[in-house]
């Protein structure tokens, strides 16, 4: 799904500190903005306006969820269970909507006061789901660049 692989990306590389995939993951989310920007512009070109969807989230709502979607694709990464794509529908409805109306709206024009809040919850939305995906990279003892390890017991010498 656009923006939770890229964003994933950008959470392992901190996590595993790997500048160049963070970098990458960057990369990749501005890439998948643009064209979902872009994708929103051509459609309202064609079929015309006006936006009639204004359901969007507020910003503490989207922390919430987004916090909730992160610390899920964190995990999800452990066991891959095949609930990946759920958790990418979840993601993509949060990250998309907003690049997408952008487009649309730039196209349309832009209704009044909304265009920050909107741009706020987006920032909102990558920033939450990035460091949720790290915090549970963290609680499942994730070693970086060693994979999956049980938490210390805090018994020493081997001997039980």
């Amino acid at each position: 799904m656009p923006f939770l692989s890229e964003v994933l990306a950008i959470s392992f590389g901190v996590w595993s500190r790997d500048r160049r995939l963070i970098l990458r993951g960057l990369r990749a989310v501005v890439v998948s903005t643009a064209l979902a920007f872009a994708a929103g512009a051509l459609v309202a070109a064609i079929q015309g306006g006006p936006i009639h969807f204004t359901a969007f989230k507020g910003p503490l709502a989207s922390f919430a969820i987004s916090a909730v979607i992160g610390i899920t694709a964190g995990l999800s990464n452990a066991d891959d269970t095949g609930r990946r794509y759920l958790i990418g529908v979840a993601a993509a409805v949060q990250f998309a909507i907003f690049p997408v109306w952008l487009g649309a709206a730039a196209i349309l024009g832009f209704p009044d006061g909304v265009v920050w809040t909107r741009l706020e919850s987006f920032l909102i939305n990558l920033i939450t789901i990035s460091v949720a995906a790290v915090a549970a990279y963290a609680a499942l003892h994730l070693e970086p660049g060693r994979g999956w390890a049980s938490p210390q017991s805090g018994r020493t010498g081997g001997k039980t």
